[in-house]
């Protein structure tokens, strides 16, 4: 007997077994659910799973592909004369104004970052890729070389900022994240 399904296979949205996992990791805390709680809870195959996220971590990281992309563009679109503090201000401003449907899910994924610091591993390469974007736009305004250290520390700075800000509206949810954001990152001057 053959009890395979027939007919076109279900699609699987990864954004909305995303956000299960993300509850779940949020609510019981991220080592006590395991990716057969996640399949379950999503109502999908371990292994279609498994498809979609190969670590438990990719999860958590999956969507912030999204924040550097509205990032970088924005940081495209700034006038050529602006100085490198004002643009990346502005263009951080951009990228955290999520999507009104993608706030649950930025919300929840920063406070479960936030809230594991072995995560911060498995997302290093997220944060040194933008890393690497502020750092050559910085150096290229100010016309000097990327490893000086005066742009080195002043765009650690800056990403440290946005950071602890988007992380604190996360635990908080006051106010919208770009104006949290912008607001830490005016006080930086």
């Amino acid at each position: 007997m053959n009890d395979r399904p027939t007919g076109r296979p279900r699609t699987i949205d990864p954004d909305a077994v995303s956000l299960v996992a993300l509850r779940l990791f949020d609510e019981r805390g991220y080592d006590s659910v395991s990716m057969d709680d996640v399949a379950a809870e999503a109502g999908v195959s371990r292994r279609s799973l498994f498809r979609l996220f190969p670590t438990k971590g990719a999860l958590v990281w999956g969507g912030l592909d999204e924040f550097r992309e509205r990032f970088e563009d924005a940081l495209t679109d700034r006038p050529t004369d602006e100085p490198a503090a004002t643009a990346l201000r502005a263009a951080y401003r951009v990228a955290a104004t999520f999507p009104t449907d993608a706030l649950e899910v930025t919300r929840r994924r920063l406070r479960v970052i936030g809230a594991n610091p072995s995560l911060r591993q498995e997302g290093a390469f997220f944060v040194t890729e933008l890393e690497h974007t502020l750092v050559a736009f910085v150096a290229a305004r100010d016309g000097v070389p990327e490893d000086d250290l005066g742009v080195q520390v002043r765009c650690a700075v800056f990403a440290a900022a946005a950071d602890a800000a988007l992380t604190w509206w996360a635990r908080h949810g006051e106010g919208g994240p770009e104006e949290v954001v912008d607001g830490v990152l005016a006080e930086l001057g």
